[in-house]
């Protein structure tokens, strides 16, 4: 296994033949979520409500279709989340030899989560909602992981919280849809909150700061990663799943790459910029959908110096960048279980790399 001390340097991550031993993070299931009112908040296609009577423990061994799944590398790690049928199908035999061999670097998430989608109804506030979102699940000390992909932000929560988590969103204007079967921002009362929000909330930031030089974490852009949010086209999922997995056996994969199933007809990835790289990968423009040009740049922080149930951080430096920037940036975010990525468009690049260079250079 290769060791990953190292955090990533300022190279061009077109393509690496580092094996892909690594398994950074795992949830070890992937339940489904019914508030009170029996609404189904995970990412599978709408069924009717739960029959009453219906216990916990009962609704918690429902059949998994396996269809949400998500694997992410950087140039530090690798996490993979999926259903806890899948988990048990693929890594039981490969984490008994880890375990045997005592890689330290294998590490689980002992705890079943649950998917959660955030829509705004067609408006572009993805990064203001899902800081929204999250900003009060850490507050409450919930542990998360939060994910951006082509189609809808995601957020991953424990199980055992879920009525914690509904609470929570509902009281922060977030209503569920059962048309799209997701959450979505009332959006008004959301840009009230993000005002008052910027206006007299800075707990969370200062404490992630702390935490920064607490720990010396240094937030990274990586300025030669370019990188591309896009999706498969509709029927391609299972061409594009099949080219993904080949590069991902061969190991020729490049520095950052994502694959996150959020559907049957939906599958988001994050590419190499390049359009020579991504057909290197099989992946030309008549396979993928988006601009070619919406290049964003991740900000990698490195978590291994702290607790894996530690919230808030990704939270509290995206609000630091959010305040701190003058123009209005769509920003993306990819939680890893050993360390957190932001993902900041071109555009905007100069501006942001000025907040993260005042925040690793605080005395």
């Amino acid at each position: 296994m290769s060791d990953s001390s190292e955090y990533e340097s300022e190279t061009d991550h077109s393509y690496n033949d580092s094996s892909l031993d690594e398994f950074g993070g795992h949830t070890e299931a992937l339940r489904r979520q019914r508030s009170d009112n029996g609404v189904d908040n995970s990412s599978k296609p709408y069924r009717s409500s739960t029959p009453q009577g219906l216990s916990d423990s009962e609704e918690e061994t429902e059949e998994e279709d396996g269809t949400f799944f998500h694997i992410a590398l950087t140039p530090t790690e690798c996490t993979v989340i999926c259903s806890s049928a899948l988990f048990k199908e693929l890594f039981t035999d490969s984490l008994s030899v880890c375990k045997k061999l005592e890689f330290e670097d294998v590490v689980i998430v002992d705890e079943p989560f649950i998917n959660l989608q955030v829509d705004s109804d067609g408006e572009t506030y993805n990064s203001s909602r899902i800081l929204e979102l999250t900003r009060p699940l850490s507050e409450n000390n919930i542990p998360l992981f939060f994910l951006s992909s082509h189609f809808t932000d995601i957020v991953l929560i424990p199980y055992k919280v879920r009525n914690q988590v509904v609470e929570i969103l509902t009281n922060k204007s977030f209503e569920f849809s059962d048309i799209s079967n997701s959450y979505i921002a009332n959006l008004p009362a959301v840009e009230q909150k993000l005002e008052d929000l910027n206006i007299n909330s800075t707990e969370l930031e200062d404490k992630t700061s702390k935490l920064f030089k607490e720990n010396n974490i240094r937030p990274k852009i990586s300025k030669r990663s370019r990188l591309l949010l896009t999706g498969a086209r509709p029927g391609k999922v299972k061409e594009a799943i099949d080219k993904a997995a080949m590069c991902i056996g061969s190991g020729s994969v490049p520095g950052y790459f994502v694959i996150t199933r959020t559907s049957l007809n939906e599958l988001s990835l994050v590419l190499p910029g390049s359009s020579r790289q991504r057909v290197a990968m099989g992946f030309d423009f008549k396979s993928i959908i988006g601009s070619a040009s919406d290049i964003i740049f991740p900000i990698s922080i490195d978590f291994r110096s702290l607790p894996l149930d530690l919230t808030g951080v990704v939270a509290g430096l995206a609000g630091r960048i959010f305040r701190n920037c003058e123009a209005d940036i769509e920003m993306s975010y990819l939680s890893m279980a050993r360390s957190g990525v932001l993902m900041i468009p071109e555009e905007n690049l100069e501006s942001v790399a000025s907040v993260v260079n005042s925040i690793n250079n605080m005395d």
